[in-house]
């Protein structure tokens, strides 16, 4: 593999954006201090200006909830000073026709009754030596090396900070949410599926690690830069309740209904921002507070990144910024940050990064680094020690879950301690059946490979796939499994939908674990009937059994639009209707 971030099938693809700029200049500004919250115009020399505004709330994950809209009192018929009572609001001016129209929000702290009644303790303080905040700064489809040569300023920032960057960090999944859930969860997406997710109340029973954190006392947010992809709203339920202290989907389920302009790149605005600056402006909201208490933040970038080879560049000086900031505020002293992806750059057409060589073998790569505060290494040697051994070791998503998990009690990572779960680890007992997440503060074992780590075969670095005539008797087996294991999941709803045959075999590959010649896996895609739904799925063989490993995606659009005739979003992409 290239280890240079600049190597030639780079070079030709690598050039700046331009024209990423949102054409507003902001013309309406929020401000929330101790007095109360305000909506305020900026200096301008319109007049016979008519101003109104609306305020909202969230009722779901896809709808907002109007709670009244009142005409603003204009000074001068030019600008206005106001104070609002919500948390969600849009302004809209016009003078003949509308010129501004731009929604803003407020964060305030979690309420104390609420906490009380929720069974939750009392906010631990900022400065608590037993335990660190977390933030994690998700980026989609950014590989490690990706993350170098497009961000190379918030890179020679992070270079200054002690930090580990783990260039074994390997992809468990084929989408974002295949892909995240084991880090917010420690579960996979196929067991999400059977033991939480619910069709009407969403993913609200999940194991989420905000969750853990809001009963060790931390204040949790959760932000993410869009609405079309959201992380547990696409092809998903979402959440019944809201699911932490800080959310920023409502408000910006407002800005995509009600004021969204597309700009290039795959990006869109709110008046004079992006929705990328927008979940900067949800973190930068949340710091007085932050600096008083514990959290927990989750904040994932979609837009423009995901897509575009170039778009890194763009955000690289917004994130160093949001990094000086957090510095200037003591933040840094007492949060541990954690920098991830899902995987690299894989979308796109055949002119792009994403069709060269280099970036096949960057996908299953994704970006990985856990930056931390200087005491922690001068209070916890041994667990700091295993933590950068661990930078070249084969590691995964449901690791950093495992983690993070020590956050609240630092006391699980004195010596003593490490040494124990160290034992533990290294237990003849343990050493063919490893933990799937082991946490990065003890030492990974080198024995350890794809299979051990739960590394689905399609991603494993350590070794290539081999080709397989279609013909062959076990591609043909696992071929027809698949089948039958949708046809079970269809069965409930049949009818309407109807059981599936198979077409014909469109792909095959065959994997063998290095170190056990009694399992293999083979990849496939199939082409099914009726209707000529295309499928890919991995069946595992051990010697004359075999079994799933992993979820069964489909790759091809639904013609049939199937979501007519069922209702139920965990099946429809299986589901083919009469």
């Amino acid at each position: 593999m290239t280890t240079s971030p600049y190597c030639p099938d780079v070079r030709y693809h690598w050039w700046e954006l331009r024209n990423y700029i949102c054409p507003s200049e902001g013309f309406v500004e929020s401000i929330h201090n101790e007095s109360g919250k305000y909506l305020k115009t900026r200096d301008d020399n319109r007049t016979d200006l008519n101003c109104s505004y609306y305020v909202v709330e969230r009722k779901t994950d896809f709808e907002n909830r109007l709670l009244y809209h009142q005409e603003i009192e204009m000074l001068d018929r030019r600008s206005f000073e106001m104070e609002v009572h919500g948390d969600i609001v849009r302004a809209v001016c016009f003078n003949g026709s509308d010129f501004y129209n731009g929604v803003h929000f407020f964060v305030k702290k979690p309420s104390v009754k609420r906490r009380r009644r929720q069974g939750l303790p009392k906010l631990q303080s900022a400065t608590s030596p037993d335990s660190l905040s977390v933030l994690i700064l998700g980026l989609d489809s950014v590989s490690h090396l990706h993350f170098l040569r497009a961000m190379v300023h918030t890179y020679a920032f992070l270079q200054n900070l002690p930090h580990v960057e783990f260039m074994g960090f390997s992809r468990v999944g084929s989408s974002s949410f295949e892909s995240m859930i084991p880090l917010l969860t420690g579960w996979n997406s196929q067991e999400i599926k059977d033991f939480c997710l619910d069709s009407k109340r969403g993913l609200d029973r999940c194991p989420f690690l905000w969750k853990m954190f809001q009963n060790a006392g931390y204040e949790t947010a959760f932000g993410e830069d869009n609405i079309d992809m959201g992380l547990f709203t696409l092809d998903k339920p979402g959440f019944e309740h809201q699911p932490t202290d800080y959310y920023l989907r409502p408000a910006l389920l407002e800005m995509w209904q009600q004021t969204r302009k597309k700009i290039r790149h795959g990006a869109y605005c709110n008046e004079e921002d992006t929705y990328a600056t927008v979940l900067l402006n949800f973190l930068y909201k949340q710091l007085p507070l932050h600096e008083r208490h514990r959290f927990f933040s989750f904040l994932w970038w979609t837009q423009g990144i995901h897509a575009v080879f170039q778009y890194g560049r763009v955000l690289d000086k917004p994130f160093l910024e949001m990094f000086q900031k957090l510095m200037a505020r003591g933040i840094l002293n007492n949060t541990l940050i954690l920098f991830v992806s899902n995987y690299g750059l894989k979308d796109g057409d055949s002119n792009t990064f994403s069709a060269t060589n280099q970036a096949q073998m960057e996908v299953s790569q994704p970006l990985a680094i856990i930056s931390y505060p200087e005491w922690l290494e001068e209070r916890y040697p041994l667990a700091v020690k295993n933590l950068k051994m661990n930078s070249r070791r084969l590691v995964t998503a449901y690791d950093l879950h495992a983690t993070l998990l020590d956050m609240p009690h630092l006391a699980a990572l004195e010596d003593q301690e490490i040494r124990l779960r160290s034992q533990q680890l290294e237990s003849p007992l343990l050493k063919e059946d490893l933990p799937r997440g082991i946490s990065l503060f003890l030492p990974i074992p080198e024995q350890r490979d794809c299979s051990m780590a739960h590394i689905p075969a399609e991603y494993c670095m350590c070794h290539k796939p081999s080709s397989i005539p279609f013909k062959d008797i076990n591609v043909v087996r696992a071929a027809r499994f698949i089948i039958l294991q949708i046809n079970k999941l269809v069965a409930s709803n049949h009818p309407p939908c109807q059981l599936l045959s198979l077409d014909r075999v469109l792909a095959a590959e065959l994997w063998h674990r290095s170190l056990d010649q009694h399992q293999s896996e083979i990849r496939l895609q199939v082409q099914t009937l009726p209707g000529l739904g295309q499928f890919e799925g991995v069946v595992r063989f051990t010697d004359y059994t075999f079994a799933l490993n992993g979820p069964i995606r489909r790759l091809n659009e639904d013609a049939n639009e199937s979501s007519y005739c069922i209702q139920n979003i965990l099946i429809e992409k299986y589901c083919f209707c009469r």
